[in-house]
């Protein structure tokens, strides 16, 4: 490849690094310089072997499906490139090609996509756990990859590298400024996006008046309360949470009650600006209790079909009373209040008065019901 190719192609690489369009553009390039069939780039988990298609050119969605959900597990090629010299480019022809004409792989995978050779590098340390895997695959037609073609591959290595450190972390900042965006969007609550040793990342404007308003504090960047029992309210709740791990699917909320607000938190997993990283976050939001306490009851037994003494129930909950205090209230026994909850729990659905109170608020702020 010539000197001023290979400048346009690294140029090309770095000035849409950032965008999908860019990179697609690139593999075009590349793939007339050095012919192929198709290019694809992968995130992949090294243990599970779990796999993310980045990008791809010429293979349908269909296609990258099926080798997500099933084919990976049976690609000789990409075990093979786990234990060659990593940030390099290899062959497919540097194992037997008996083991890679009798595979599963190629049988039912890449022969009927007609790709027969392959090359392909991590482009990041697989000892880690996660790598990028770039592949280039051409079809019977071609032959395969010559040490010429490999060895021009091998000087894209750390223009690849750079560019892809580039587009993780605009990948981080978009999915930030998402949340950002879902955490101004609250209303009935101060919220506060918190990293695990409590820096703001991002707050509403309920929780920028708690600030003017002395009730919130915020020294070295990070969130404090003036209230010594808000304070230690809040730091139990984040101590409970801090057995959270990466599994996405879970997403635990915890509640909390005091004298004057309801205190809910959940985890979030906030991307890191340090490529291919995520850390452990907290969606904190206090709500004042007072601002719950003249629920309808109508509009209880309406929304939910309780009785008036279930709705009535309620209402005492959410303005922050115990069960002894509710049956006072009410002049009832308290085993009678713990029966009307457990009728309660039935018809909405939930388990706990923590649940319920989650429930009743969140449904009652999207059908914008008034409050008295």
């Amino acid at each position: 490849m010539r000197n001023s190719k290979l400048s346009q192609l690294i140029g090309e690489l770095y000035r849409h690094a950032h965008q999908a369009d860019g990179w697609m553009a690139f593999f075009a390039m590349l793939e007339t310089e050095i012919p192929s069939r198709s290019t694809t780039l992968m995130f992949e988990e090294i243990e599970t072997h779990a796999s993310d298609i980045v990008f791809s050119r010429h293979l349908s969605d269909d296609e990258l499906q099926l080798y997500g959900e099933h084919f990976i597990h049976t690609d000789v090629w990409a075990e093979a490139m786990a234990d060659l010299p990593l940030l390099q480019f290899h062959s497919n022809e540097m194992f037997p090609d008996r083991k890679f004409l009798s595979s599963e792989f190629y049988a039912d995978y890449t022969k009927p996509l007609d790709i027969r050779y392959a090359c392909g590098a991590y482009i990041e340390d697989p000892k880690i756990g996660q790598a990028f895997r770039v592949t280039i695959q051409r079809g019977h037609q071609h032959k395969p990859f010559s040490k010429e073609e490999l060895q021009t591959l091998n000087l894209f290595i750390p223009h690849l590298q750079n560019a892809l450190a580039i587009y993780k972390r605009n990948i981080a900042l978009e999915s930030l400024q998402s949340i950002f965006d879902s955490i101004t969007s609250i209303t009935d609550s101060a919220a506060y996006l918190l990293r695990s040793d409590s820096t703001i990342v991002s707050q509403n404007a309920l929780a920028e008046e708690f600030l003017c308003q002395d009730i919130a504090c915020i020294s070295a960047g990070k969130l404090s309360f003036r209230s010594h029992k808000l304070r230690n309210t809040i730091e139990r709740l984040i101590n409970n949470n801090n057995d959270f791990t990466e599994n996405k699917r879970r997403n635990r909320r915890n509640y909390a009650r005091t004298e004057h607000y309801q205190i809910s938190i959940e985890p979030h997993l906030l991307p890191s600006l340090t490529p291919g990283t995520q850390e452990l976050g907290f969606l904190l939001q206090i709500k004042s209790i007072n601002t719950n306490m003249n629920i309808d009851l109508a509009g209880l037994e309406i929304l939910y079909g309780l009785t008036t003494t279930e709705a009535m129930v309620t209402r005492h909950l959410s303005r922050g009373l115990v069960v002894r205090e509710i049956s006072d209230a009410m002049t009832v026994k308290e085993s009678t209040i713990r029966s009307h909850f457990k009728a309660i729990y039935a018809k909405l659905g939930v388990r706990s008065q923590s649940e319920l109170l989650s429930k009743i608020m969140s449904s009652l702020a999207r059908t914008k019901m008034d409050l008295i």
